[in-house]
């Protein structure tokens, strides 16, 4: 089971039928209150002191016990059907990085997440608060091997491309007709060399301030919204 708290979080939550042990509302949130009455939820009320005991100081008035998060096989993301987008994580730990990636391949529709189960983050409240509710309809696919999985994909018709500053490549170069696996690094260390070197393409975010790095999330978004 798993903490999620805040209002988007929990609300997707209801809506995705999503196995929920308990659910618990500040007293003085009605709206609240209604949306879970409107949805045949039993819930227990709290103050918002007792609310921040359960869940933190970010809870937003309301928070619930979850069943975990369900985890795919890299099979899923081999169905057969055309432009299929999926976005592979190397290295990230932030939770907050996770969590807005998350929002970001929701929002541009990619069918979800490869992550190394050595170097990434887990899923955790904070991601989960962070995604926004948007982690109820991501796949999540913890792998062994990112090599390996990327060999899998590639010779599954994907096309491997790899985020980096020293990139080469532009995304209009790129067919939009291919299958892709979008590679984005930690912000510390980048994409490892055995990634690279399977890359098919390797791209660059054109820039023209001063500052010559992204925050990883913010990269991955512009990327899939280029690549969607």
């Amino acid at each position: 089971m798993i903490k999620i708290y805040g209002k988007n979080a929990v609300k997707e939550a209801v809506l995705n039928k999503a196995q929920l042990e308990a659910i618990y509302v500040d007293s003085n949130d009605f709206k609240l209150q209604d949306f879970l009455k409107k949805n045949n939820v039993k819930y227990v009320l709290k103050n918002k002191l007792e609310l921040e005991k359960l869940f933190g100081p970010n809870h937003q008035g309301i928070g619930a016990i979850r069943a975990d998060y369900k985890t795919y096989d890299i099979t899923y993301f081999l169905q057969d059907k055309p432009n299929k987008r999926v976005l592979i994580l190397d290295g990230i730990n932030d939770p907050h990085n996770l969590g807005a990636i998350i929002r970001s391949v929701d929002a541009f529709g990619f069918m979800g997440i490869i992550l190394g189960n050595n170097r990434s983050v887990p899923i955790t409240p904070t991601v989960v608060h962070v995604s926004t509710g948007a982690i109820e309809y991501v796949p999540l696919c913890y792998v062994n091997s990112l090599n390996h999985a990327v060999k899998t994909l590639k010779d599954n018709g994907y096309w491997i491309v790899s985020a980096e500053a020293f990139g080469t490549t532009k995304i209009k170069d790129i067919s939009p007709d291919r299958n892709i696996a979008l590679i984005i690094g930690s912000e510390g260390f980048g994409i490892s060399k055995t990634l690279l070197k399977e890359s098919d393409y390797v791209v660059a975010i054109e820039m023209k301030g001063h500052v010559n790095s992204l925050n990883a999330s913010v990269s991955a978004g512009i990327l899939m919204e280029q690549l969607k």
